[in-house]
Formats: structure tokens, sequence, C-alpha cells
């Protein structure tokens, strides 16, 4: 979560960030990280196989689809 942080700082506020993770801790622990640091959480993550797909909006600016 750390890099998606840090990727996500450098964004503009609309711009999403897809963040895949293959922990099962994932499904709490980047929910509660977007929200901590004022990001936007867009709907559930997606399972695809092992992974967990979340997509992330940077606050601000017209709200962009993915």
């Amino acid at each position: 979560m750390i890099h998606a942080l840090d990727a996500l700082n450098q964004m503009k506020p609309g711009e999403v960030l897809l963040v895949i993770a293959d922990c099962p801790q994932s499904f709490r622990s980047v929910p509660e990280e977007v929200v901590k640091h004022g990001y936007e959480l867009l709907g559930e993550p997606e399972q695809q196989g092992q992974d967990l797909h979340f997509y992330i909006r940077v606050p601000g600016g017209q709200p962009g689809s993915r």
C-alpha cells in the first residue's frame, strides 16, 4: 500500500489508480488506508483469480469512469 500512496500523492484530482493485491488481508486493510488518507474507494474490490482489484480516486475534480 505504501507504493500506492506514493503514486496517489503524484496524481491529479479525479484520477483513478488501480491497486492489485494478492494478500487476503487487503480486503480490509486497503479500504481502511484509503479512507484514512482521504482518497475515495470506487465500489467493492473485484476479485480476479487470487488477486483483488481496488479502484482508488484522488478526491476533487470531475468524477471519472474507470
